[in-house]
């Protein structure tokens, strides 16, 4: 099996029956005096609109598992954006 490393999910897009997550590494970068962080995209994964689900739905268990234990603090969901 071959490990591939992430910071992040830069964007996800929908086409069809399919999945893509583009996957990049965050890097802290000094402009005019000031630290932002940048995301450069790295590698894309494809799955199945069926297996995204899943993926999910597994990564939602973990989040509460993590929550429950104490290891995370549970965040306020999002505000939506504006239409």
């Amino acid at each position: 099996m071959q490990t591939n490393f992430a910071d992040a999910i830069i964007n996800i897009t929908v086409t069809g029956p399919l999945v893509r997550l583009d996957l990049g590494t965050v890097l802290s970068q000094s402009k005019d005096g000031k630290q932002e962080l940048v995301a450069t995209p790295t590698q894309q994964l494809v799955m199945p609109l069926d297996g995204f689900l899943r993926a999910f739905g597994m990564q939602k268990t973990v989040v509460e598992k993590l929550i429950a234990d104490g290891v995370i603090k549970a965040q306020p969901a999002p505000a939506p954006a504006a239409a």
